[in-house]
């Protein structure tokens, strides 16, 4: 098939580390033997390029200077804080839907999958229909957030997932996002995604007894994402025992979660290493004590869509403690996969850190439950099988959703 892939964001380079599910899914369609193309806006004036053998189609939108949408902390939470962003989202649509109909023309694609249909649909429906290309539109969550207070909006969301030829999303709470827009009988393909760090193999590391017991969250550092929690639990966490923290990514939350550290004196506790590369991430994976997650539903009611940085933790044996929000509890099942604590509950979070710390035992059954789990629902294969049915518009089964899970986010 000529697949075409639209989107946010997508890696600028071979070395950058962001969207790696989407740089996974467009390598293994094309390993697969699809014609596959990548359509995305440029980041501050990038050209086209190519990644992993894809080709990347950059779209511009603004003087390079501008174009920033996209990237690092997300367009979400950018245009939710300035106006001028705001105002570029209309050059940024008009620019992607004429990249998208010049490209449909010349390409004629089977099919054009549309990730975010807020705001990717509005380029690529009319383009699609004009070139008789089959619509299949993905939902991370983000969109629905966007649109979720506002009924022109979600109105413009709603016609678009219903006159797409199908629809995925990534987890089964944002099935339920879609289905509460659309109607309960509107039909929803969940396909997450699998790990796409190095996976567990015991290369004989290990960390000094002695050492503080290494804590890793990794990410976005945005408002979501819940790290203020997480800082306010450390002094009880070191009340018991020492500890460091690892936080990788970046986002626009990043100076307020230093500051946050720096007020707390926590400065030799907490490391800051920003984006890693796929093997130090997964040296970090291999060699952490405890993952920790403490998402949140955030200021705008976002929330986590799925949490593949859990699958990747899952994936490399690691015990994982996370909020029980949105997407979440599809990957931790609590008291099997891992430990569900209430969001925003700084002194749950620290009690459920020091328990599993303390705990070796327990810690390593979790770990073990938690990857034979990633390996059986979250293959990339069985994934990868499922979303070229869909393409093709064939009927997926859903053979990746996580079985329905405890509905009380407590600490076993």
């Amino acid at each position: 098939m000529k697949i075409v892939i639209v989107g946010s964001t997508f890696p600028l380079s071979q070395e950058d580390s962001q969207v790696p599910w989407l740089r996974e899914t467009a390598g293994r369609l094309l390993r697969s033997g699809h014609d596959v193309t990548v359509i995305a806006p440029a980041f501050r004036g990038n050209k086209r390029h190519t990644i992993d053998g894809v080709p990347v189609k950059r779209f511009r939108y603004g003087p390079a200077a501008w174009e920033i949408l996209t990237h690092d902390s997300g367009a979400p939470n950018k245009v939710a804080k300035s106006k001028l962003l705001k105002l570029l989202t209309i050059p940024y649509i008009i620019s992607g839907f004429i990249s998208v109909l010049w490209h449909l023309v010349l390409k004629r694609p089977d099919v054009i999958n549309v990730h975010w249909p807020f705001p990717h649909g509005v380029m690529a429906w009319l383009p699609a229909r004009l070139t008789g290309t089959r619509i299949v539109a993905t939902c991370h969550g983000a969109e629905l957030a966007i649109v979720r207070d506002n009924k022109k909006l979600s109105a413009v969301l709603r016609w678009l997932l219903q006159h797409s030829d199908a629809v995925t999303c990534n987890s089964s709470h944002t099935k339920s996002q879609i289905t509460k827009l659309c109607g309960a009988d509107f039909g929803v393909h969940i396909l997450p995604y699998g790990s796409t760090v190095p996976e567990y193999v015991d290369r004989g590391e290990r960390r000094d007894p002695s050492a503080p017991k290494l804590l890793l969250t990794c990410g976005r550092i945005i408002e979501r994402k819940g790290l203020p929690y997480l800082i306010e639990a450390l002094p009880a966490m070191l009340a018991r025992q020492p500890v460091h923290l690892v936080i990788t990514g970046e986002g626009d939350q990043k100076e307020n979660i230093q500051r946050l550290v720096a007020e707390k004196g926590l400065q030799e506790h907490v490391e800051f290493a920003g984006f890693v590369s796929n093997e130090r991430l997964g040296e970090l994976y291999r060699t952490a004590d405890l993952y920790v997650h403490p998402s949140i539903h955030d200021s705008r009611g976002d929330t986590e869509g799925l949490g593949v940085v859990l699958i990747e933790a899952l994936a490399n044996k690691r015990p994982v403690i996370a909020c029980g929000v949105g997407g979440i509890v599809d990957v931790i099942q609590d008291g099997e996969t891992g430990v569900l604590v209430e969001e925003k509950n700084s002194e749950a979070l620290a009690k459920a850190v020091n328990e599993l710390l303390n705990d070796p035992e327990r810690s390593a059954l979790l770990a073990e439950r938690g990857y034979a789990f990633a390996q059986s629902h979250f293959n990339w294969d069985r994934i990868n099988a499922e979303l070229v049915k869909v393409f093709e518009g064939s009927r997926a089964a859903d053979p990746v959703s996580a079985p329905a899970t405890t509905a009380s986010p407590q600490v076993s």
